[in-house]
C-alpha cells in the first residue's frame, strides 16, 4: 500500500505547498488516501496518459490528483466514482470540442492568473453593457466541476458557475451544474445588470449561458446538484457551515425538479420557459418584449462564438 508513498507525497506538496503545518497535514492526508487507493490513482493516470486532446493535461494540472483523495463533486463520493466522473467529462469534452479549444480552456495551472478573468473561450460580450462571459477551467473550482462559466461586468466577476459533462441516468450526454455563486462585492453590479437587461437577473442569465453551452454540445439533459447532494453535506465536512450551498430555490426558479431516481440532483429544462405576453401585466409587456429580443440576439451570438471551437 505504501509503495508509492514518495510519489504521492511529492504530488501532495505540489498541490498544497509546504509553508505551514496545515499544508503539511493536507499533504499527509492526501498521501495516505492516495496510497490506500493506489490502483484507482493508477487508472486515473493511465486515462490522462492516453488523452490525445492534450497528453500533458495532467502534468499541467497536478491539482486534479486531489480528486482521488478528497470527497468532491457530490456528497459521500468515492475515488472510483470521481474517477468515472473525470473520465465521462473529459471523454465528452473531446467529442464536443477541438483539441485546440481544450488546450485553450485548460492552460497550465502554473501559469494561471486568477486575476485574469478574460480567458478561455469568450462565449458572449457586449461593449454597450461593458459585460462578457467566458468558459475555462479554473483549478480552484475543481471541487464542484471541471469548467467555469464566468460572467463579468466592467471586467469584474458578478457570478460564476462550475459545470461538467457527464452521462445522465439513461446514459445520455448531460451537462451537470455543480454550483452557481455570486461575489461578495457583486451585489451592486448585479443590480446594474438587472436594470440593463430589462429586469433579467444575472443568476438567470448565467443559467441561460449554461443552456447555450448545452445546446452547442448537443446535450440531451441538464442536471444540477441539489443542496442535499452538495459535496460539503458529506459527513466529513458537514460542520463547515460556510461551505453549505443553498441552490434548490434557484433550480426551482428556473423550472427544475428533483430527479426521482437520485435526490442529489435536480433535472433542469433544456430551454428556458417564457411567459406568454397575454399573461404579463400590460405595464410590463414592453420590458418583456425587449428582454426576449435581447436574449434572442444573445443566443445567436453565443452559438456563433462557440462554433469555431466545436467539432463539425
Amino acid at each position: 500500500m505504501l509503495g508509492n508513498f514518495g510519489k504521492h507525497w511529492h504530488i501532495g506538496r505540489t498541490i498544497y505547498g509546504k509553508r505551514t503545518w496545515r499544508e503539511t497535514r493536507r499533504t499527509f492526508l492526501h498521501t495516505m488516501r492516495s496510497c490506500r487507493h493506489d490502483s484507482t490513482v493508477t487508472e486515473f493516470e493511465n486515462f490522462f496518459k492516453s488523452y490525445t486532446a492534450d497528453p500533458k493535461l495532467l502534468k499541467k494540472h497536478p491539482s486534479l490528483y486531489e480528486l482521488m483523495s478528497r470527497m468532491f463533486l457530490i456528497k459521500n463520493s468515492t475515488p472510483q466514482w470521481r474517477l468515472e466522473a473525470l473520465r465521462q467529462h473529459f471523454t465528452i469534452l473531446q467529442e464536443v470540442f477541438t483539441d485546440e479549444a481544450i488546450q485553450l480552456m485548460y492552460v497550465d495551472e502554473a501559469e494561471f492568473d486568477y486575476f485574469d478573468k478574460k480567458r478561455g473561450i469568450t462565449l458572449w460580450s457586449s461593449d454597450e453593457l461593458d459585460m462578457s462571459a467566458h468558459l475555462y477551467y479554473e483549478p480552484g473550482q475543481r471541487k464542484e466541476g471541471f469548467l467555469t462559466v464566468m460572467l463579468l461586468l466592467e471586467d469584474k466577476g458578478v457570478y460564476h458557475a462550475n459545470i461538467r459533462f457527464a452521462k445522465g441516468p439513461n446514459g445520455e450526454r448531460t451537462l451537470v451544474i455543480g454550483t452557481i455563486q455570486g461575489y461578495k462585492d457583486g451585489l451592486e453590479r448585479a443590480k446594474k445588470i438587472t436594470k440593463k437587461m430589462y429586469g433579467y437577473r444575472p443568476k438567470n442569465f448565467i443559467t441561460f449561458l449554461i443552456r447555450e453551452i448545452g445546446r452547442a454540445a448537443q446535450v440531451e439533459s441538464i442536471l444540477a446538484v441539489s443542496d442535499e447532494g452538495f459535496y460539503a453535506n458529506s459527513h466529513m465536512v458537514r460542520g463547515n457551515k460556510a461551505k453549505v450551498a443553498i441552490l434548490d430555490t434557484l433550480w426551482e426558479d428556473i423550472g427544475g425538479t428533483v430527479l426521482e431516481s437520485d435526490p442529489n440532483y435536480f433535472t433542469i429544462p433544456l430551454e428556458e420557459e417564457r411567459k406568454p405576453m397575454e399573461e404579463i401585466k400590460s405595464q410590463k409587456r414592453s420590458q418583456y418584449r425587449n428582454r426576449y429580443a435581447l436574449l434572442d440576439e444573445y443566443e445567436a451570438m453565443i452559438q456563433e462564438n462557440i462554433k469555431p471551437y466545436v467539432r463539425a
